[in-house]
């Protein structure tokens, strides 16, 4: 009722107003009627802490190469000291096949780790990270048949040794409750007796690829229902809006884009001419980086003549609106880029407004009133030299030890 009531008022200020205004002035107009009260955004935490595993594939890399790969499952227990650094602890289990006698015999490991893993760009759905850290391993030569330790020299072979680490691949996020992790990990053993065997002086290490999967658990201040949309502006902060791209600002489920798209596709065939308002369809960005300029874009389905589409805006503690016009691109795709200068660390909320030719409604993503909500962040420069310089670093001294004779 509260979205019909805002198109109503919107559509009548227009419709009153069309007689007096040109094609221009329109969206001047539109931002005079914006009043929402001055206020600051609050900065909302994402959760701190997080729980994961990860399986994958490990071969023990030594004096002696062996092909053949076993399966290593980690446990990961993390904490998120900034969104470009998490310090992480990781417990594992493998049973590597060995050199010496690699069908009777494996090379059980558990090993034990503390890691800091830089994030190249932790507000993107899909970021690069790298590893570095170390940590120790239990270790010990089993028989594969009676999965006794196996004596050597009269004595059983079962030590602790330390190594160090590093790893690297993509995190992805599939909610702000989860990620999904693939990469590669290698650990390089501070000794040369993981392999059983009595020559060669390389150390031995353990090269891995895996995938997993991160719970994030903790409070999202500002975010009761964890869908993107700060409680302030949202209906609901029980129910979590479906982010289809279609009335995605107001925090609750709405009724299917495709029924909104047919009612103006049907209204096309009528003989009344057009009934239907615009169809914006458009993904509300979550998260900027601050005095750097933000696009967006959005689809606009109208099914006679599109008289205006643009973007309003303004950083979340001014009174003022700004406008940008939507341009373009190809068919029903439109952009619009907001400069860097707007986009300040207290946040910035902004609506997409669409206007027809038959001022037959309003099409919208946002009115000023529940705006999208963009936390904007400082600049990642320095964070992402950091993970730059952490993977050459790490990734090469991998890369060498690997192919070292």
């Amino acid at each position: 009722m509260c979205k019909i009531k805002v198109v109503n008022l919107m559509k009548a200020w227009i419709v009153s107003r069309m007689q007096a205004c040109r094609h221009g002035g329109l969206f001047c107009r539109i931002i005079v009627i914006c009043f929402l009260a001055q206020a600051l955004a609050a900065s909302a935490q994402v959760p701190k802490f997080g729980v994961g595993f990860r399986a994958g594939l490990a071969k023990l890399d030594g004096d002696v190469k062996i092909s053949s790969l076993r399966p290593e499952i980690n446990g990961i227990f993390s904490f998120l000291l900034k969104p470009h650094l998490r310090l992480a602890g990781e417990a594992g289990f493998a049973d590597l096949a060995l050199g010496a006698n690699p069908d009777t015999a494996v090379l059980r490991m558990i090993p034990l780790a503390l890691n800091l893993t830089l994030r190249f760009s932790p507000y993107s759905d899909v970021t690069p990270f790298v590893t570095l850290g170390g940590g120790g391993v239990s270790w010990k030569h089993l028989d594969k048949r009676t999965h006794k330790t196996i004596a050597r020299g009269g004595q059983k072979t079962s030590e602790f040794d330390y190594f160090l680490q590093t790893a690297g691949g993509l995190e992805v996020t599939l909610s702000p409750r989860m990620s999904w992790t693939l990469g590669a990990t290698y650990r390089y053993g501070l000794t040369d007796d993981f392999e059983a065997l009595p020559l060669g002086d390389k150390n031995d290490a353990v090269i891995s690829a895996f995938t997993g999967l991160t719970v994030h658990l903790g409070k999202i201040a500002g975010d009761a229902d964890h869908d993107g949309v700060i409680d302030r502006y949202d209906l609901s902060s029980k129910v979590a809006e479906d982010r289809d791209g279609y009335l995605d600002h107001d925090g609750v489920p709405d009724r299917r884009m495709g029924d909104a798209i047919a009612a103006y596709v049907n209204s096309a065939d009528s003989l009344g001419g057009d009934k239907a308002p615009p169809v914006v369809i458009h993904t509300p960005v979550l998260h900027a980086t601050a005095e750097k300029q933000l696009r967006l874009d959005a689809e606009i389905f109208e099914n006679h003549r599109l008289r205006k589409a643009a973007i309003i805006y303004r950083p979340a503690n001014s009174p003022r609106w700004l406008v940008e016009p939507l341009n373009l691109v190809k068919g029903n795709s439109y952009t619009a880029t907001i400069p860097g200068a707007v986009i300040q660390r207290v946040g910035l909320e902004y609506c997409v407004v669409a206007v027809d030719e038959a001022i037959s409604g309003v099409g919208y993503s946002g009115v000023p009133d529940r705006p999208n909500f963009v936390r904007v962040h400082g600049k990642e420069t320095g964070w992402r030299i950091a993970a730059g310089l952490a993977a050459i670093a790490g990734w090469g001294a991998a890369t060498y030890l690997v192919f070292h004779k």
